[in-house]
């Protein structure tokens, strides 16, 4: 297994004084976002403070007051409206957005369809729209999360007499389906300032115009605008589950959001905050909702009907919302088991082959495995091998795959360069998914693996750990790292600052801590600087340091709160030990 490579992000001293002194904040806040990109004071200003005035009107979004017209209209009709979304926690938060604003603004006919995962895979599909314009009478078919590629069910939806308003953020294949509306943030033609809104994102653009022609056509009615205000917590948890990088909007979006969600949650979100131990919390993280909050919304599209999510998020009735967040609860504990059961399989068939070797990727499948779990998996094979990884639930007529990424490397575009024989496939840079029959499988896999080793750079094959600077254990005052998490959100785009320091000594016996004694806590010591750090998942790696053992720790400063007390803590992400025989890497798990 490849050991992480130190990047040390240059450094102007100079730069950094300069903009530390006209935005007003530390020097090495100044160091991070020159890092990030942002070189201008004012600038600098925006990105910390993260104000609401600062999200773009949402008529600059193509598509978007025609889409507004034609909703309004039919509401203003009695004619049917059917939000269909995609069963993710994206699909599942932008539709319950737009259902519960057609709902507020006067809509006496309107319903929500998620297609099954298993059943009827991602997206607009014919059958389901036959459904909604027979049983279900719909006139007007709004998608949220889906349908830029939906070409053909397009045509289907026309002959069907369906109006149809597609609302996608996935990347736009070479032809755009005939709709009567196209809402995307990248559409050929539009301008829109910022390209990377989740699917919840442009929902709540959407929303947002709707609200503002049902008031004066230029700012929403005082209840609609109380809801688009707490519809940005919804936004919140869609921006972080679908791992879209959090700048311009997105920060402001996650920002508010979640202050927004602990200090006055939802009837749904309290009961599923309740669940996933986040209710009471004195601040709400993008961790905790990565971690808790989102993989119990995500296990209904699983291993069930996402349907139930978007009930639970638009209800307000207490006792329904618990209900249906105990057995969101228990589909996740399901998830989780038949996840780390998949795991254990993809390892045992890459070492069956001798191991990742010189592959270029890692693409491998099996008739058993759950389709609502291979993303997952996929993940976690990314993450272990460092190569892209697709995972396959190999059926008797039709095999679903799910692929992630590494940095760096296109996924989208090598499926795409790969793609004769498969019969769809869609998603972005870091994650897709793909439909083939079973006898395309060995050639698909084939080829995919032939196009990552020829594409994929010897940089990209090794895992690195960027750092944002090197500073002195004396520098990381409890104000400084204050001052640090002004830059949240973390995520993508906007990651935790990391940081180096060397010449640092172990002070004491190491510490094994944690129900499964896999964490480790430590003293470091530097120039008379002593700090307390906490290792994840390192105690195979850390526990037997020697008092006094000299070593350099790159790590995330945080700040650590009990019993009243606050003091800064450094969470070690990898310790390189000098010895005889050279530096040795432990990293964290």
């Amino acid at each position: 297994m490849s050991s992480h490579r130190w990047q040390l992000r240059p450094s102007d001293p100079a730069r950094v004084s300069w903009l530390g002194k006209e935005a007003g904040i530390p020097p090495l806040v100044a160091q991070i976002l020159l890092n990030r990109g942002v070189d201008d004071p004012a600038k600098a200003i925006d990105y910390i403070e993260a104000r609401r005035k600062s999200l773009h009107d949402p008529e600059l979004l193509p598509g978007v007051a025609e889409a507004a017209d034609r909703i309004v209209r039919a509401v203003k009709d009695g004619r049917k409206i059917v939000i269909y979304g995609d069963y993710d926690v994206d699909g599942v938060c932008g539709t319950s957005i737009l259902w519960s604003c057609l709902r507020l603004a006067g809509a006496r006919s309107t319903e929500y369809y998620i297609p099954h995962r298993v059943e009827e895979g991602y997206g607009l599909n014919a059958d389901a729209l036959k459904k909604v314009a027979t049983e279900l009478g719909g006139s007007v078919v709004v998608t949220v999360d889906c349908g830029i590629t939906s070409v053909r069910e397009a045509r289907v939806a026309r002959e069907l007499g369906l109006e149809l308003i597609v609302t996608d953020h996935h990347t736009i294949g070479p032809d755009l389906p005939e709709a009567d509306a196209l809402v995307h943030p990248r559409l050929p033609g539009g301008t829109y300032p910022f390209g990377e809104l989740c699917g919840a994102g442009v929902a709540f653009k959407l929303a947002w115009q709707i609200c503002k022609s049902f008031g004066d056509g230029k700012k929403a009615s005082p209840h609609l605008r109380d809801f688009l205000m707490e519809a940005l917590g919804l936004v919140a948890l869609a921006t972080v589950a679908d791992m879209v990088p959090l700048e311009d909007e997105n920060r402001i979006f996650v920002r508010h959001g979640l202050d927004g969600i602990r200090a006055n949650p939802s009837v749904g979100l309290t009961a599923l905050m309740r669940v996933s131990n986040c209710l009471g919390r004195k601040k709400l993280s993008t961790g905790s909702v990565g971690f808790g909050l989102a993989p119990r919304i995500n296990a209904a599209g699983r291993l069930e009907r996402a349907m139930l999510a978007v009930e639970m998020l638009t209800t307000n009735d207490p006792a329904r919302a618990e209900n249906i967040a105990e057995q969101l609860d228990a589909c996740n504990r399901k998830r989780q088991e038949i996840e780390q059961s998949i795991v254990a399989d993809a390892k045992q068939m890459m070492e069956a082959v001798g191991g990742l070797g010189e592959r270029g990727a890692v693409v491998l499948g099996h008739p058993d495995w759950h389709p609502g779990v291979i993303g997952i998996v996929a993940g976690r094979l990314a993450e272990i091998y460092h190569r892209p990884s697709i995972v396959m639930a190999l059926r008797d007529d039709l095999c679903q795959g799910s692929g992630r990424s590494i940095p760096g490397f296109d996924l989208y575009e090598a499926i795409r360069a790969c793609s004769d024989g498969l019969l769809g496939f869609g998603g972005h840079r870091a994650a897709a998914g793909l439909r083939m029959t079973p006898d395309r499988f060995d050639g698909f896999a084939e080829r995919f693996d032939h196009h990552c080793r020829g594409s994929l750079t010897e940089d990209q094959k090794v895992r690195k750990l960027d750092i944002d600077a090197e500073v002195r254990l004396a520098e990381l005052s409890l104000r400084v790292v204050e001052a640090i998490e002004w830059l949240e959100p973390y995520g993508v785009g906007n990651p935790r600052p990391v940081f180096s320091s060397d010449s640092v000594r172990i002070v004491g016996e190491p510490r094994v801590v944690g129900d499964r004694k896999n964490h480790v806590q430590l003293r470091l010591s530097q120039n008379g600087t002593t700090l307390k750090g906490i290792a994840w998942n390192m105690a195979d790696r850390l526990a037997t340091l020697a008092p006094g053992t000299d070593c350099a720790i790159a790590f995330l400063p945080s700040i650590n709160e009990w019993n009243g007390r606050r003091e800064v803590q450094l969470e070690i992400r990898d310790v390189r030990l000098s010895s005889s025989e050279g530096a040795h890497h432990a990293r964290s798990a």
